[in-house]
């Protein structure tokens, strides 16, 4: 078997597999329903064959008999269409549900969030979320072309017996499935290049439409412009697929006049026979019934087999994404587990960062030594590289050049997702989870995530106390527009919750801030960001961890052991507040005092 049939093969099993997986009592009944149902209208045109026959020579007897099986067969075929469908939407239903949850698995299994970040890689997900309809409906499309094949093997048994020609008619049928499967894979191929602009279109449906954009969109009056953009974008999508479904039409289109040519034979063929005396009436009649059959079978056919070639298609990319953050894990992971309890800290050698799809460095050249236990703050001016170097430092993304080492080991050779678990922090876009509040804290540790005891603590350690004493129901307030009674915050906040759930875990390695603040009132900005670096202190003392806070407020750098000056992606000054302020041409004195002289 060529590759190409093996992997064809598999995505077919895979996508079987999802069905069978989510309801197998569901998936094997309809297999059962549309596997054989599709026999009985053969089934039928012969018994009425019977009957004519029958009828011309008088038997009765033969006449009732077919009688009573037409109706049998008919009351089965129709009575058992609503079952059919219930059982197939339920299947389909719930492997909807898999195959979400599925997708979600595979994007939170991938070690480093700079995957997320890599064109391709969103390419990828991008075509998936608009074909993930079509693993949901795998299954369906598998039994659907096993009844069409069903039916056409039954039919040409049948035409064999009144006629061996007649056979000529479905094999005439072979050139237009032939022809819609090339035309099912030039659409795969103008997915693939439609990618990009889909992806953008998406994103504009979502600025346009989505509440949290309106206040703006509103505004500025950007309702046109952001319409317009997603038509020109959703148009040139489009444009790709419809153009190569253009291309193949003639093909198909040819493919069409040839069994339109077999059906016209076909017929001519059986009524020149019944003139010659050659056939009964039954035969030509159960010949015009099976050809007229095979006509809207072909049409079926066609249909499914289109139906089954994008369910393949799309279970093709589900594995390989599946592979690729296999490779992934397999590429990032190593088999230490991470310190619970640092001696020397985390150390920076030659470290330089360019995103996926970038050729500008992010970082480059960063030599630095943490000490555990210490409290270092990051500055600089936005676009500087405090967030790209926060993400180096928790694993989060690896480094393009140079190595990380925590005491002395290598970040990339601890276990997948081990250093994360010894971290924690609150990020600029941090998550906003429409659960309770105590849930929406408690998450920052599922270990403890329950235990009301430890979200009040992490309450009053991130300064959110103040907040959940004023919600109508405390800890137990529901959060957000997807509950009928959901209490709407503030951006403050949620930002105050985002920094209570960064203190859930109670003795992290790193904690790490990237402008923590930067949400939150300006007269309440400085106070909240002392008292919370100071609780971290006593938090870290447990793991001798490292704390790392970038802030645009400078003045929160006085509280911080050390003070990482980045400029351009470099970092240009390294050491204590007092230090670095007793360097009057340095540029941390010079912003320090500029900002200073902005607050006062």
């Amino acid at each position: 078997m060529t590759k190409p049939a093996k992997a064809h093969r598999n995505a077919l099993y895979a996508a079987i597999a999802l069905s069978w997986t989510a309801d197998r009592r569901a998936t094997l009944l309809t297999f059962v329903g549309f596997g054989l149902r599709p026999a009985l209208p053969v089934l039928i045109a012969y018994l009425v064959k019977v009957m004519v026959d029958a009828a011309v020579v008088g038997d009765t007897d033969l006449l009732v008999r077919a009688a009573l099986g037409i109706g049998t067969a008919a009351a089965l075929s129709a009575g058992s269409v609503p079952y059919a469908v219930e059982l197939s939407t339920r299947m389909i239903e719930s492997t909807a549900v898999l195959v979400d949850r599925k997708l979600m698995t595979l994007t939170g299994s991938l070690p480093t969030v700079q995957d997320l970040d890599d064109p391709e890689v969103l390419d990828r997900l991008e075509v998936l979320r608009q074909e993930r309809v079509r693993l949901s409906e795998g299954a369906d499309a598998v039994a659907l072309v096993l009844g069409a094949a069903v039916r056409a093997g039954v039919t040409a048994v049948v035409l064999a017996v009144v006629d061996p020609f007649l056979l000529l008619t479905p094999l005439l049928a072979v050139p237009a499935v032939v022809a819609a499967s090339r035309m099912q894979a030039r659409r795969t191929a103008a997915l693939d290049t439609a990618a990009a602009d889909a992806r953008l279109a998406r994103h504009l449906y979502e600025v346009g439409s989505a509440p949290r954009w309106s206040s703006e969109t509103r505004l500025f009056g950007l309702g046109p412009a952001i319409r317009r953009r997603y038509h020109e974008a959703a148009e040139r999508a489009d444009r790709h697929v419809v153009g190569a479904l253009g291309r193949a039409l003639l093909p198909v289109t040819a493919a069409g006049v040839l069994f339109a040519a077999g059906y016209i034979g076909a017929l001519l063929l059986v009524t020149r026979q019944f003139a010659a005396g050659g056939a009964t009436l039954g035969e030509v009649v159960l010949t015009l019934n099976l050809v007229t059959l095979i006509s809207i079978q072909v049409g079926q056919a066609v249909q499914f087999l289109a139906f089954l070639h994008q369910t393949v298609d799309a279970s093709r990319r589900l594995l390989s994404l599946e592979s690729y953050v296999e490779n992934s894990v397999a590429r990032t992971g190593g088999d230490r587990s991470a310190p619970a309890v640092l001696r020397y800290g985390i150390s920076l050698a030659g470290v330089g960062l360019r995103y996926p799809g970038s050729g500008r460095w992010a970082l480059r050249d960063v030599s630095l030594h943490l000490p555990a236990g210490s409290v270092v703050a990051v500055v600089g001016v936005n676009g500087a590289g405090k967030s790209s170097l926060i993400k180096l430092l928790t694993g989060l993304y690896e480094p393009t050049e140079g190595t990380i080492t925590v005491d002395g080991e290598s970040l990339t050779g601890f276990r997948p997702g081990a250093w994360q678990a010894r971290t924690s922090g609150c990020f600029q876009d941090f998550v906003r989870p429409e659960f309770t509040v105590a849930t929406a804290v408690g998450v920052g540790d599922l270990a403890t995530a329950d235990d009301p005891d430890a979200v009040r603590a992490a309450v009053r350690h991130g300064a959110a106390d103040g907040i959940v004493a004023a919600l109508p129901d405390g800890l137990a307030t529901p959060l957000g527009s997807s509950h009928a009674n959901g209490t709407e915050l503030s951006g403050g906040q949620w930002q105050r919750l985002a920094l209570a759930r960064a203190r859930m875990r109670p003795s992290p390695c790193l904690l790490v801030l990237d402008e923590p603040t930067s949400a939150i009132d300006p007269l309440a900005e400085d106070v909240t960001l002392r008292r919370y670096l100071a609780a971290a202190r006593l938090t870290a003392a447990r793991a001798n961890g490292v704390t790392v806070v970038a802030s645009h407020r400078l003045a929160t750098a006085r509280a911080a052991d050390l003070v990482i000056v980045i400029a351009a992606g470099a970092v240009v000054q390294f050491g204590s507040h007092q230090r670095l302020m007793a360097d009057s041409d340095g540029p941390y004195r010079e912003l320090y005092e500029r900002q200073s002289g902005a607050y006062s």
